[in-house]
C-alpha cells in the first residue's frame, strides 16, 4: 500500500496520468523525481558586453587582415559568455570571448581575479577568433607599435571574470542534452591543400528541471572573417547572428565556441557583407537546434578532468622579434627559448563514453584533429580551439614550409608533435 501511495504522489509532482503511472516502472519513477529534485548536475549562465567605448578608448585596432586598421563605428557588440557547470563535486568553467585570441598570460590573470568562494575545478577560455574585434595579442598596431588598447583590455578582462563569477552563482540543478550535425558540403573551404575541413556541429545543451534551455553551445570550425579587411566595424561577425537566433529561438543564452581552423578553413561564401553573416550564422544556429529534437535529457553522468601545463620551443623567429620589441606581451622561459601553455581533456560519461573534449592552444589544423579523433571513443567527439592560449596555426609537423602563410603564424614547428602528444597520453583509452 505504502508503495502505490509513493507512486502516485511522484507522478503528480511530475504532471502524468494515472494511466502513465501504471505504466511506467516505479524504480524508473523514482529515478526521474530524484534527477528533478536532488539534480546531479547544476548549471549557470552569464554574458556580459565588452564591446569598446570608442569615445573612451581611441584608437581601437582591429585584428586580423592589416596592420593599423582603426575601428570607425560599431554594428553589433561584443560579448563574453559562460556557462558553468557541476557534475556531483566536479565544477568547470566554459568561457567563449569575441576576440581573437586571449593568451595564457592574460587567462593566468583572469583565473587571479576570482574571489576564494568561486571553486572551480577548471576554467576552459577560448575565443571565437574574430577579425572584427579589438587587437588582444599586439600584431596588428601601426608601424612596429603593439594595436592592444590596455585600458580597454584590463577593462574587459575584468567583465571576462565578472561572467565566471556571476555564471557560478546562477547555478541551478539542470540536465544535458547533447546533438550532432554535419554542415552542407562545401559550406566551409579549406584554402590550402590537402583539402581537409571537419563538418561537425556538436551542440551541448543545458536545461532546467522543466527542460527550458539554459544555453546552448555550439561548436563548429570556421574562421569568423565573413567581414572582410575593408570592413572598419567592430562586429562578432557570423557568431552575432548564432546568438540572435538561438537566444530568440530557445529563450535561453547562446555560447559559440570554435573548433579546427587550421589550414585555413573559412566560410564559403560569394559576398563579404552583413548578410552573408547572418545567413551563415544563422545555418548553423538551425542545424544545431535540429539536432537536438530527438535527443534524451540525461540528469545524471560522470565527470573527469585533466590538464597540464607544457613548454613549447618558440621557433618562430618573427614572433621572437615581436616579442623582443613588446608587440606581444608574454614571459619567456630558458633563456627565452619556451613559451608556456596549456592541454585539457574533459570527458563525460562512465569511461568517457558520452562525450570527451579536448583543448589546443591554438588553430589547430583539421588534418591533426581528425587523425585525434580517430583515437578518442565517445559518442561525441569535440575540440575547443584557442582553448586558454593563442599560438597561432598548429601545423601538420609533416606539412611544415616556414615559406607559407600559416607557418609564419605559428609560433612553433613543434606545436603539433607537443600538444598531441600530450592529449593521447591524457585521454581515457
Amino acid at each position: 500500500m505504502r508503495k502505490i501511495i509513493f507512486i502516485i504522489i511522484v507522478g503528480l509532482s511530475l504532471n502524468i496520468g494515472f494511466q502513465g503511472i501504471f505504466e511506467t516502472n516505479a524504480r524508473e519513477i523514482t529515478q526521474i523525481f530524484y534527477h528533478i529534485n536532488h539534480g546531479m548536475i547544476y548549471a549557470g549562465v552569464s554574458v556580459k558586453k565588452i564591446t569598446p567605448d570608442l569615445n573612451r578608448y581611441n584608437p581601437i585596432y582591429l585584428a586580423g587582415f592589416n596592420r593599423g586598421r582603426k575601428a570607425t563605428g560599431i554594428h553589433d557588440d561584443l560579448w563574453t559568455r559562460c556557462c558553468c557547470i557541476k557534475i556531483k563535486n566536479t565544477t568547470i568553467a566554459i568561457v567563449s570571448v569575441d576576440v581573437i585570441g586571449i593568451m595564457y598570460p592574460e587567462y593566468q590573470k583572469i583565473i587571479a581575479k576570482l574571489p576564494d568562494y568561486i571553486t572551480l575545478d577548471h576554467i576552459i577560455i577560448t575565443s571565437t577568433h574574430n577579425h572584427e574585434g579589438p587587437d588582444v595579442i599586439g600584431l596588428w598596431g601601426p608601424n612596429l607599435s603593439t594595436g592592444v588598447n590596455w585600458d580597454w583590455y584590463n577593462e574587459a578582462i575584468n567583465h571576462i571574470a565578472e561572467s565566471i563569477i556571476e555564471a557560478y552563482t546562477n547555478m541551478k540543478p539542470a540536465g544535458i542534452k547533447i546533438g550532432h550535425a554535419e554542415a552542407p558540403s562545401g559550406f566551409s573551404r579549406d584554402s590550402r591543400d590537402p583539402q581537409c575541413i571537419d563538418n561537425q556541429i556538436e551542440t551541448i545543451q543545458l536545461v532546467d528541471q522543466n527542460e527550458t534551455p539554459i544555453t546552448t553551445m555550439i561548436f563548429y570550425g570556421s574562421h569568423p572573417e565573413i567581414l572582410w579587411d575593408d570592413n572598419t566595424l567592430i562586429t562578432a561577425d557570423y557568431p552575432n547572428y548564432i546568438y540572435r537566433y538561438i537566444e530568440q529561438k530557445t529563450g535561453g543564452k547562446a555560447i559559440f565556441i570554435i573548433g579546427a581552423i587550421g589550414g585555413l578553413i573559412t566560410p564559403n561564401v560569394k559576398n563579404h557583407t552583413f548578410d552573408a553573416a547572418k545567413q551563415f550564422g544563422e545555418t548553423i544556429a538551425t542545424l544545431a537546434l535540429t539536432s537536438l529534437q530527438n535527443t534524451t535529457t540525461i540528469w545524471d553522468t560522470e565527470i573527469r578532468i585533466e590538464s597540464r601545463e607544457l613548454f613549447i620551443p618558440l621557433t618562430n623567429p618573427i614572433f621572437r622579434l615581436a616579442s623582443i620589441l613588446k608587440l606581444i606581451d608574454r614571459p619567456l622561459y630558458h633563456l627565452r627559448r619556451d613559451i608556456l601553455t596549456t592541454v585539457s581533456v574533459i570527458e563525460l560519461g562512465r569511461n568517457g563514453d558520452l562525450a570527451q573534449i579536448v583543448t589546443v592552444p591554438g588553430e589547430d589544423f583539421p588534418e591533426n584533429w581528425l587523425e585525434l579523433k580517430e583515437k578518442l571513443h565517445a559518442q561525441h567527439r569535440i575540440l575547443i580551439g584557442l582553448g586558454m592560449d593563442e599560438l597561432g596555426y598548429i601545423v601538420t609537423y609533416e606539412n611544415f614550409d616556414w615559406r607559407k602563410y600559416e607557418e609564419t603564424m605559428s609560433a612553433s614547428k613543434l606545436l603539433d608533435p607537443i600538444i598531441h602528444q600530450q592529449l593521447e597520453e591524457m585521454i581515457t583509452k
